[in-house]
């Protein structure tokens, strides 16, 4: 089992990658062409279970690592926690990029390196505030609250199916050892 500053240090930067890389995922799931399954009700729930869904991509196989090796929970809970706040703080890090070279659909009068109107930096910051900073401390606290969660789950999980194959493997062996 690697370190811990290096098995961390790489959640970190899986988090960061995953969280510019969820961003063109988003771009991608919006522009999907539906065919005919377009006018079906299952459109809706499938694309949010797309959208939420995919960011058990890159938690689950840290948590799942570190609950095989980890004796306690809290290694799983702060690879999930840190994964997922790597991701957001990414994701918002490239928002703000967007939002300041004027990318963004409708904000293009936005771009910082443009000409600048009378109330630029007023307008500029007030969708900042609003875009960026707010919905960045809503989901920090979601990356937070859910990897812990998720890590104690995992944790559980796979401690338990451990357990079960132990006591399995224990009543295998007491059968073989009583029929000899």
């Amino acid at each position: 089992m690697k370190k811990p500053k290096i098995r961390f240090l790489l959640y970190a930067i899986i988090g960061l990658l995953f969280g510019v890389i969820d961003w063109f995922y988003l771009e991608w799931l919006a522009h999907i062409s539906w065919g005919s399954l377009g006018e079906s009700i299952l459109v809706v729930p499938i694309i949010i279970g797309m959208n939420y869904g995919i960011w058990l991509v890159p938690i689950l196989p840290m948590e799942i690592y570190e609950s095989r090796f980890a004796v306690r929970n809290i290694y799983a809970m702060f690879s999930g926690m840190l994964t997922w706040s790597s991701a957001i703080f990414s994701y918002y890090v490239y928002y703000a990029i967007m939002l300041s070279k004027g990318m963004l659909f409708h904000l293009e009068h936005l771009n910082i390196f443009g000409d600048k109107y009378a109330t630029f930096w007023p307008d500029y910051w007030q969708m900042f505030d609003r875009i960026i900073l707010r919905q960045f401390l809503e989901w920090i606290i979601v990356a937070i609250i859910g990897g812990a969660v998720t890590g104690a789950l995992t944790f559980w999980f796979i401690h338990k199916i451990t357990l079960t194959q132990k006591q399995a493997k224990k009543s295998n062996y007491e059968v073989i050892s009583k029929s000899s």
